[in-house]
């Protein structure tokens, strides 16, 4: 039993020095006041440098990242019951290096589609509660429950869902294009996001508040430029 306790309580403390971080927003100069305007806001990371996010004619959010990391997050409210197919056109310019999506301080990406689900205590674990707890006192609002990540990037060794290194607990990777995926060209996604949360979760969903896009090239420092567009909700 002493074993177990241990590592219930590191893994405590990582999800809560991710919570310090996951928190922290900073003022909204890198994000064009035509996204603002659209309920776009930006999530930035502690002592971290954040991304430039534009919309261009097409609709699309063009996002460039240079050593940088942060998301872009707007309210797209869903019920997977009702309409669990997510789709969605995205398109990398620029690549960054291929990287281990599960090691923390090196888990870049081009490109990444993230989902924040409703909270539900019922479903959490001890270690999701206490995590959460402290996180809504630090971002001093009521925050969404668990998170999925739909990623370009990685190094192709990982197959279905992983987890989130920096929120051990409630947070799933899965990789849809690795580096062999084309440059320059949109490609088109089509998600069941019922599927993968019980896959993630063992679970029914519940509903999803929140999406957001983004990039992440601080730990190689690097760049990356690509664009999102489309996203949309559909029945099966």
């Amino acid at each position: 039993m002493q074993p177990k306790r241990r590592v219930g309580r590191r893994r405590l403390l990582v999800g809560l020095s991710a919570v310090s971080l996951w928190s922290a927003r900073a003022p909204l100069a890198a994000l064009d006041p035509a996204l603002e305007a659209g309920g776009w806001r930006e999530m930035t990371f502690r002592d971290k440098p954040g991304n430039h996010y534009r919309l261009d004619g097409s609709g699309a959010v063009t996002i460039e990242s240079r050593a940088s990391v942060s998301v872009a997050w707007r309210d797209l409210p869903a019920d997977p019951r009702r309409t669990p197919i997510l789709r969605w056109l995205w398109r990398v310019d620029l690549p960054v290096p291929p990287t281990d999506l599960t090691r923390k301080g090196g888990d870049d990406r081009s490109l990444a589609v993230y989902l924040a689900f409703a909270w539900v205590p019922e479903q959490a674990s001890l270690v999701e509660r206490s995590v959460r707890a402290v996180l809504s006192s630090l971002a001093g609002q009521d925050l969404p429950g668990r998170l999925l990540t739909y990623v370009w990037g990685g190094n192709g060794r990982h197959d279905g869902w992983i987890d989130n290194p920096y929120l051990p607990a409630g947070a799933k990777l899965r990789v849809l294009r690795d580096s062999s995926a084309p440059l320059g060209t949109w490609l088109e996604e089509r998600v069941d996001v019922s599927a993968d949360y019980r896959a993630a979760f063992g679970e029914d969903p519940p509903e999803v508040e929140r999406i957001g896009v983004g990039a992440d090239s601080d730990d190689t420092g690097s760049a990356a430029k690509g664009a999102v567009r489309d996203l949309a909700w559909h029945p099966r």
